[in-house]
């Protein structure tokens, strides 16, 4: 967890351009995403508890501050990171509002703009989505589907089918636009 959240951290203080440590506690403080993430990564931590023995003596107080800090994001910027998600370290959401992510797997240093929904069909097999992808806003990735790493999802593309790594793609449904697409301008 700790690994994956200074990574986070890492990610926002880029994107900020903040140097010192007085701008990275204002990086923390500023970011809705990272609020949402902050409250992710610590509800992963408390479902298993192998991984964070050494913090049973804190349970009776981090699983009211998960729930609260949780509900807070939801509520406030309409952020869903659920615990099922299996996210990577660093990843970036960009807007607030309307962002589901449940049943899935996102790779490292992914991008998410707002009114995304990720997510299965069947309640059990989501998308697994590779490293670096970029999903633009309103973009609608549900069922048993693999994305490739370094995609592009333009905005309002509904994906219905597996998309090769390094590809840019449009529509509704999503249909690849150019193959072997760079979008490392765009991360």
């Amino acid at each position: 967890m700790s690994s994956a959240f200074l990574a986070d951290v890492e990610r926002y203080r880029r994107s900020d351009r903040s140097k010192g440590c007085i701008e990275t506690v204002r990086a923390v403080v500023r970011n809705y995403g990272l609020h949402a993430l902050i409250a992710y990564r610590l509800g992963r931590l408390l479902v298993d508890p192998r991984r964070a023995w050494h913090l049973w003596l804190f349970w009776p107080i981090a699983w009211p501050a998960y729930f609260i800090l949780s509900s807070y994001v939801r509520l406030v910027y309409d952020i869903r990171l659920a615990l099922s998600a299996d996210i990577g370290p660093g990843l970036h959401i960009s807007h607030f509002g309307g962002i589901s992510v449940r049943e899935c797997r996102l790779g490292k240093h992914c991008s998410i703009a707002q009114q995304v929904q990720i997510s299965s069909e069947d309640g059990k097999n989501g998308p697994d989505i590779g490293d670096r992808v970029w999903i633009g806003a309103h973009c609608k990735v549900e069922g048993h589907f693999r994305i490739g790493s370094e995609s592009t999802l333009s905005a309002g593309a509904v994906i219905r089918r597996d998309i090769p790594e390094k590809s840019l793609c449009l529509g509704a449904p999503a249909r690849i636009v150019i193959p072997g697409y760079d979008n490392r301008h765009l991360l």
